[in-house]
């Protein structure tokens, strides 16, 4: 990736390397069984160290003002709250993660928030991808219960599909929520770097 190019540009550049996968046939099978020409796959991305970097940049800028902690329902969340933590060491708003478990624990404290937070703070429930919205929802749930203030909902990636997002929004209590990319950008930006040739796209 080019270090000149801003934060948000050099994430969406490892979402189409690594992400975004497309064929002329319906060859990717959906959780719901349906076929689809399309395939996108965020961890591929978020696995990559440069596209953390840029991550982390993107999403701290992102938060709003008095924003202390940053998660959501693992493992979707984690890279972008460890990423976003990171990123905010030395800056003028540090933030630290937290991980919402699926399932309370079932020894010790049974924690199902693991992470430095407690009832009262302002977090930032966050997220890879919505699609029907419903892990989204789950993490906001259970922010809610521990007590935690949910100020922002910030997801990835809006695949655009099942009303995702308008049930994210609908369920957030009045938070505001965006999300960094839509599916239909990330595909347009796969297809100028099809039609111009480049051989590092995924085909």
């Amino acid at each position: 990736m080019d270090a000149k190019e801003s934060a948000r540009s050099r994430l969406l550049t490892a979402l189409v390397t690594h992400a975004y996968q497309y064929s002329d046939e319906p060859v990717f099978k959906l959780v719901s069984g349906a076929l689809s020409h399309e395939y996108l796959d965020c961890k591929m991305a978020l696995s990559q160290p440069a596209a953390m970097v840029a991550l982390g940049e993107v999403v701290h800028a992102a938060l709003l003002p008095g924003v202390v902690a940053v998660g959501g329902l693992t493992m979707g969340s984690d890279p972008i709250a460890n990423a976003t933590c990171q990123h905010s060491a030395g800056t003028d708003q540090p933030v630290r993660w937290f991980s919402v478990r699926k399932d309370a624990k079932a020894h010790g404290r049974k924690k199902r928030i693991e992470g430095d937070v407690s009832p009262g703070q302002r977090v930032a429930v966050v997220d890879d991808v919505v699609t029907a919205g419903g892990s989204v929802l789950q993490a906001v749930q259970a922010c809610t219960e521990f007590g935690l203030e949910v100020a922002q909902v910030i997801v990835l990636v809006d695949r655009e599909q099942d009303e995702g997002m308008r049930r994210v929004r609908e369920g957030a209590g009045g938070a505001p929520v965006t999300a960094v990319f839509t599916k239909s950008e990330i595909r347009a930006a796969w297809a100028r770097r099809r039609d111009a040739g480049d051989p590092k796209r995924r085909a």
